[in-house]
């Protein structure tokens, strides 16, 4: 299946719950949409376009949203980009459907503070020790840089 059949099916199938869709390259499919049907889709790839795992999912802080891009792949790399708005930063964790997602799940929750609803094992600390404080998530850009006279 080609990079455009797999569009294709995705925009026949989704419709305007896409908000984007691009091949910025060869083997690379990128779609944009919201937290609200982010797990359909990535249902939908997995079982009925049968991509065989989920390569990596990776969040950042935009400043004034949260970004989480779940690549898919099987041959061809399907991303699936949301944006999350900052004052409700939750999105349904893939967990039941992928177990091993736990791991970057838990790795974004501690340094960015995005919930993955249904996740059974994010309380549980991956990347900060477990003393750190709640609510303390160093990768978020909610700071601003102070500096009393200039570095250089």
């Amino acid at each position: 299946m080609s990079e455009q059949d797999i569009v294709d099916k995705i925009k026949n199938r989704f419709g305007d719950k896409i908000i984007n869709i691009s091949i910025p390259m060869k083997r690379r499919i990128i779609i944009e949409t919201s937290p609200e049907n982010y797990k359909e889709i990535i249902k939908y790839i997995l079982n009925d376009l049968n991509f065989q795992f989920i390569e990596a999912i990776s969040g950042t802080d935009m400043k004034e949203y949260f970004e989480i891009l779940t690549l898919i792949g099987y041959g061809i790399s399907v991303g699936i980009k949301c944006r999350i708005p900052k004052d409700k930063a939750e999105i349904d964790s893939l967990y039941d459907i992928s177990p091993g997602v736990d791991l970057y799940e838990r790795e974004i929750h501690d340094l960015l503070g995005i919930v993955f609803k249904g996740n059974p094992n994010l309380s549980k600390r991956v990347i900060l020790p477990e003393d750190w404080p709640d609510g303390i998530h160093p990768l978020k850009k909610d700071y601003e840089v102070k500096h009393p006279e200039p570095l250089r």
